[in-house]
């Protein structure tokens, strides 16, 4: 026995099957029973060994590759060229190679065969084949050659053996999931092959039905196959068999050389099946129902044998019971059936017609709608009555064809219809359009409800006042009252902990100092440039606590001593470069903070701190009162403080819009040069930039040459490649630009995301992206983005107020540094210059610097212009759904704009039409939150908002239209119904000349006809 199973083992580690199946065979029964004894237990150990041997192949194959690999990078570099890092995984390289998996690496297939000849009783065999852990792999090297040869060792036994092996086998079949990518069991064609060899009849069980319909036949195996007989009858009964002849390995075609359609339909001209098998068979199908997709083979089946006019007849009955239920295509097959025929009696006729009538298809309403026309001409004395609920049905088609087509039959035989009918007709006439409703009232009565797409019993209310500005907490006085660290999730209440460091560093710096060391610092200030607020908050914490004092040295603020320690006895041993992040590592507002923080450090470092803080703001909108302004700019001249660049350029955006003439003339009487800038401001030197916003996008293409290995965040993206094509590509006026090159005319580029996504660009003209140059261009693919420009402001002298309001919006690479809901409160006179340097964040919603909704609030009470940025960001909001799904709170910022009445309804329009077209965003939450707009009491500002949308969205040149333009002109009527609107919309006039008869041009016809 120890040889046999030496040597059995040996050959299933080689993973030959033939070879496991002749050592096994020319074993004698004892032997054979030792064996089948010893396999159960070395199924762990036949496992390890071959993943072990798969390992170490793919050890040597790494080596190998690796080798190739640096050989290719080393050849590159000889000759001059700077390999790609895409180059690294193409197929079929020396470095790269096809993979394919050697014999001895599969272990499942080797073990199902020496069980199959070497275990003796039935029941066991078949078990063993049946284990799930061997089932599992029974394909993973080729599932065909296992059941060949697992049939050749069956075929050793007995034929009875054989018989009961089949049977025993195929009723443990069991059904695949719907789901699953397979249709039958891996055993499957085993079992059939053995159902064949021994004649055995096969057992009524559906899993072997669908196994049979899984394999594909062609014209010659099925009409020598023993199993026809048996298994053709319950082809179409059998559960599962649908799905198997939808995805199984070729239900075939008829006339392309194999397939059950092709193998059926000869064997049917050839006599070899009964063809009412096959006809009756069919019919059973229908009418047991299921998905339309497992029903599909059955109708091209049934449409291939072309059922004569006697055979129609025999089944008349049946496929009239097809019609009310049934799915579409079958439902059609049946219509042409019955049709055809043209027997049917006047009872039949009408069952027929208000089950086809009451369907939503399309086609088959229009079938139902001629039937009936047909019908009702034929024979005069027909009752249509029955037929008038249906025909109402036929009314709330979405179609304007179906629906034109119902009207023009109830219109045509409308004397046809007497009491009942007419009932019902009448209230049906409420779905229809009012011009066609109208007609249809005056043949059946007065329409009995009101149309649900009109502005009826929509109660206008007053708009609210609005939203109040809550107040900000009290300065902060004393040591006690100071939090020992900003809470940076609250501007308002880190702007105080900023003023009262201040103060209090003039006023009792021990109690600060004792305060601010109630919370253990960091072990030492962070590396690289400090984009948060809260470390430069610690630092200025430590540099208190520390006690230091001296020079700050010439040049940026925010340049900090090297060799800082955490002992208060140690002092700054020299200088390191600035910590403040350059431009454009962070967005604009948030360096324009930081900026704020780090001259109070190095104020607090150098000894040279104020008393107090010009910006401090005294309003929760974040203005400082410019009275008090004044008197703060007038304290520093008596006591020779000089202000703070950052905290000045602070105050001067801080400046409310309206001043009293007296505060004006108390200005006019500084003498210092902060109080002259702070003089003109008050005069009315206000900037007043405006926002120009530019949707962009990154072309994807299929591949290219290049790989973007530029900032994740950043719209400015660097090109790994080599060649003549390496520079720079500027992308139109819209600031994005293109760095680096490419070789060859198909060079790409690619922009990655946060997610470490490579996406490949393709070049397009001048530049990687495109910029859209009209509001209804059609949207094109790529990836989008928003580009906004600031145009307009006369320069204010002041740098840091001149870099926030001119020229390109800056998206940091480096992000917000979670301070973005801080940026309205900076600027609260220029709430058009916060919204710009917004937008570029808007469309990233996922990430953790995205624009929230109390930002849109928090530019309600803002001041300044309301342009298109502020459009853009309230739309935003009124669009997306995702932060709030009451449309009375999505509403909220667009009323409490139309309450202050700075709300530019129709540049929101414009601005929602364009985040539904490019953005992804829907039309069904815009109509939901303006619906609730209106109801809060902006039903006027809602219409002008309605105006800018259809302008902009609905379809331009070149543009179909679909079912949410229809949507939107209907819409767009209530909304002229609340708000009482009058005056031609362009857009919609022009679509209502049109001589189209579709719902989008009916809808457009209803709105322009109420407006003029």
């Amino acid at each position: 026995m120890e040889v046999g199973w030496d040597a059995v083992v040996a050959a299933i580690d080689t993973g030959d099957l033939e070879l496991v199946a002749g050592r096994v065979l020319r074993l004698d029964e004892r032997a054979r029973r030792e064996v089948a004894t010893a396999l159960p237990g070395y199924l762990a150990v036949a496992r390890k060994r071959a993943e072990a041997r798969r390992q170490a192949r793919e050890i040597r194959r790494q080596q190998v590759t690796e080798a190739a690999w640096r050989e290719h990078v080393r050849a590159a570099a000889r000759a001059g060229r700077t390999v790609s890092a895409h180059e690294r995984w193409q197929r079929g390289t020396p470095w790269n190679p096809p993979w394919t998996p050697a014999a001895d690496e599969s272990w499942a297939a080797p073990m199902l065969v020496a069980g199959a000849a070497a275990i003796g009783g039935v029941a066991a065999v078949v078990a063993w084949l049946n284990r799930r852990d061997l089932q599992d792999r029974w394909d993973e090297y080729g599932g065909d050659t296992t059941s060949a040869v697992l049939e050749r060792v069956l075929s050793a036994r007995p034929p009875s053996w054989q018989a009961e092996f089949a049977v025993r086998a195929a009723v443990k079949l069991r059904p695949v999931s719907r789901r699953s990518a397979v249709t039958t069991s891996p055993v499957s064609g085993l079992v059939l092959a053995m159902l064949r060899r021994s004649g055995a009849t096969p057992p009524e069980h559906d899993p072997l039905v669908v196994a049979w319909a899984a394999h594909s036949p062609s014209v010659a195996s099925l009409r020598t196959d023993p199993l026809l007989d048996h298994l053709l009858p319950r082809l179409f009964e059998a559960e599962g068999v649908g799905a198997a002849l939808r995805h199984g390995r070729g239900s075939g075609r008829a006339g392309a050389g194999g397939g059950w359609l092709t193998a059926l339909t000869a064997l049917d001209r050839e006599g070899g099946i009964d063809r009412d098998v096959l006809l009756d068979g069919c019919l059973r199908r229908f009418l047991r129902g299921g998905h339309a997709a497992d029903l599909r083979f059955f109708v091209r089946l049934h449409d291939l044998l072309a059922p004569t006019r006697d055979e129609v007849r025999e089944r008349h009955r049946d496929y009239l019971r097809l019609l009310p239920a049934a799915p579409g295509a079958v439902a059609e097959t049946a219509l042409k059936q019955v049709r055809r025929l043209g027997e049917a009696d006047s009872a039949e006729v009408t069952e027929a017609l208000r089950a086809l009538l009451a369907r939503g298809e399309r086609k088959l309403l229009t079938a139902g709608l001629t039937w009936l026309d047909e019908f009702a001409a034929a024979d005069p004395d027909a009752d249509l009555d029955p037929l008038a609920a249906a025909l109402g049905e036929a009314f709330g088609c979405e179609s304007g064809d179906v629906q034109g087509r119902a009207v023009r039959v109830a219109v045509k035989h409308a004397g046809r219809f007497t009491g009942a009918g007419a009932q019902a007709l009448r209230e049906a006439v409420a779905v229809l359009p009012q011009g066609v409703g109208e007609t249809l009232a005056e043949l059946f009565g007065e329409r009995t409800g009101p149309d649900a797409r009109d502005g009826g019993g929509f109660v206008p209310v007053s708009l609210p006042e609005p939203p109040r500005v809550p107040d900000l907490p009290p300065p902060v006085m004393s040591a006690a009252d100071l939090n020992v660290r900003p809470v940076v999730t609250r501007w308002e209440v880190a702007e105080a902990w900023l003023a009262g460091v201040v103060r209090l560093h003039g006023q009792d710096r021990d109690g600060l100092a004792a305060r601010l060391s109630e919370v253990p610092h960091a072990a030492g200030p962070p590396p690289g440039p400090w984009t948060e607020v809260a470390q430069w908050a610690e630092e200025i914490a430590r540099a208190i606590v520390n006690g230091f004092s001296g020079a700050v040295p010439a040049g940026r603020p925010g340049a900090v001593p090297a060799g800082t320690g955490t002992g208060g006895s140690e002092r700054w041993s020299g200088w390191e470069r600035s910590r403040l992040p350059e431009i454009g590592e962070v967005a604009g507002p948030q360096l324009f903070l930081l900026r704020r923080l780090a001259e109070v450090h190095d104020g607090i470092v150098a000894g040279t701190l104020p008393p107090y803080l010009l910006a401090e703001p005294t309003e929760g909108t974040g203005h400082v009162d410019a009275g008090r302004l004044v008197e703060r700019v007038a304290g520093y001249e008596r006591d020779g403080v000089e202000p703070m660049p950052a905290d000045l350029a602070q105050a001067l955006l801080r400046v409310p819009r309206t001043v009293a003439p007296d505060v004006v003339v108390r200005a006019g009487r500084l003498t210092s040069a902060a109080g002259q800038a702070l003089a003109l401001r008050l005069r009315g030197g206000q900037p007043e930039p405006r926002a120009e916003i530019t949707w962009v996008r990154l072309l994807v293409e299929g591949s290219g040459a290049g790989v973007a290995d530029g900032d994740d965040r950043g719209m400015s993206l660097s090109v790994e490649g080599s060649g003549s094509g390496a520079g720079v590509v500027d992308g139109d006026d819209c600031g994005v630009r293109v760095s680096g090159g490419g070789s060859g005319s198909g060079a790409g580029v690619a922009y990655r995301d946060d997610r470490g996504m490579r996406l490949p660009v393709e070049r397009a003209g001048s530049g990687a992206v495109a910029a859209y140059r009209d509001d209804r261009e059609p949207i094109q693919g790529g990836v989008h983005a928003l580009v906004p420009r600031l145009l307009g402001a006369e320069p204010t002298g002041v740098a840091m107020v001149d870099e926030l309001m001119t020229g390109a919006v800056v998206r940091g690479r480096r992000g917000a540094g979670g301070c973005m809901h801080w940026w309205p409160y900076l600027m609260p006179s220029h709430r058009e210059v916060v919204a710009a340097h917004l937008v570029p964040y808007l469309l990233e919603r996922w990430r953790p610097d995205r624009v929230e909704p109390r930002l849109a609030e928090a530019l309600v009470s803002g001041g300044g212009v309301a342009g298109e940025a502020v459009a853009l960001v309230q739309a935003y909001f009124v669009a997306d759904r995702s932060w709030s799904g009451d449309p009375r709170e999505r509403a909220r910022a667009v009323v409490g704009m139309a309450a202050r009445r700075d709300l530019d309804g129709e540049q929101v329009g414009r601005q929602l039409a364009l985040l539904v077209r490019r953005a992804g965003l829907r039309t069904g939450p815009v109509f939901e939150t303006l619906e609730g707009a209106a109801g809060l009491g902006a039903h006027r500002e809602v219409w002008g908002i309605m105006t800018g949308f259809l302008t902009a969205y609905l379809p331009g040149p070149g543009e179909r239209s679909h079912t949410r333009h229809t949507q939107a002109l209907t819409f767009a009527l209530r909304a002229a119904r609340w708000a009482g609107a009058r005056g031609a919309v362009g857009c919609v006039a022009e679509i209502a000349r049109r001589r189209a008869s579709n719902n989008f041009v009916r809808e457009a016809r209803r709105l322009h006809t109420y407006l003029t």
